[in-house]
C-alpha cells in the first residue's frame, strides 16, 4: 500500500478480523464484522448512512 489512509484502513480491517476471531458472542463478533466491512468501504469509496450523518451532524448542525 503506497497511501497510508490505505494502510491505516486495511490495519483497521484486520483488527477487526481479528477480533471476530476472538469473540465469545455472535453479537460481537457481528459488530466487528461490520467495523471490518466498514474500513474496507474507507477504502473501495462506500459511503454509508453514517458517513453522512457524520458530516451533516459535524458541519451542518444549528447551535454548533
Amino acid at each position: 500500500m503506497t497511501r497510508a489512509r490505505h494502510r491505516r484502513a486495511l490495519e483497521d480491517c484486520r483488527a477487526a478480523l481479528e477480533r471476530v476471531a476472538a469473540a465469545e458472542l455472535p453479537e460481537l463478533a457481528a459488530e466487528d464484522l461490520r467495523l471490518a466491512s466498514r474500513a474496507l468501504g474507507r477504502i473501495t469509496g462506500r459511503v454509508d448512512v453514517e458517513d453522512v450523518l457524520d458530516l451533516v451532524f459535524r458541519d451542518f448542525c444549528i447551535g454548533k
